[in-house]
């Protein structure tokens, strides 16, 4: 079974791919957990195709990391804040699928799985852009699953909260407006658990994951 983190840089995405033998990376960041880690300099459409391409070879699982959290509140309205958030968090993972699909690089009855996040499952104050973003990713798993059923592909999406790490603590550094007993905490050692099981299996498809 091979394994493509796309985006897989982050220290949750490394420890993950650690659990399984014939892990891959894309992303801006080489890293030495994979088997083999293909550098982009950007996520456009032509540095991702070229990037894919190096590997030559197709895969069964495909997860996409790609991710942008900054605080927020709706009732102050940052258009430019929110652009971006909804430009890496949402349009770059379709667009990222949209590349997958027409370089046909996923094995038949395989999946390409979205990192959400439980932020999508629950109202908070101070977390609304992220939210918004990850909630309308939810539901665009669910019609891909849909559009693809038939050619073999199967989407999914996994949603955990913050991981008590570096990054993790890093991040609550960045949560000034949300209270910090709101933030919802995963447990790494049950998400690497569950994960094995999920990247394991073919039955899946229009299914959210929620580790915690």
């Amino acid at each position: 079974m091979d394994n493509l983190f796309i985006g897989g840089s982050s220290q949750i995405a490394i420890e993950i791919a650690k659990s399984f033998k014939n892990s891959f990376s894309l992303s801006r960041k080489k890293n030495s957990a994979y088997k083999k880690s293909v550098v982009i300099k950007k996520y456009n459409k032509k540095e991702i195709i070229k990037g894919l391409k190096k590997f030559n070879k197709k895969f069964d699982n495909i997860l996409i990391f790609n991710g942008f959290f900054r605080s927020s509140l709706l009732t102050k309205y940052d258009e430019t804040l929110f652009n971006k958030i909804i430009n890496t968090n949402l349009k770059l993972p379709l667009l990222i699928c949209k590349i997958i699909l027409e370089e046909k690089i996923l094995n038949f009855n395989s999946s390409i799985y979205f990192i959400s996040s439980l932020a999508a499952l629950k109202p908070m104050i101070g977390n609304a852009y992220y939210a918004i973003s990850k909630n309308s990713l939810n539901f665009s798993c669910k019609i891909l699953s849909l559009e693809q059923k038939k050619r073999g592909i199967r989407f999914n999406t996994i949603s955990f909260g913050l991981i008590k790490n570096r990054m993790g603590y890093n991040l609550l550094n960045e949560l000034p407006i949300i209270k910090k007993n709101q933030i919802l905490f995963s447990n790494i050692k049950k998400i690497k658990k569950e994960m094995s099981k999920i990247l394991n299996s073919k039955n899946f498809n229009g299914k959210n994951f929620i580790l915690k």
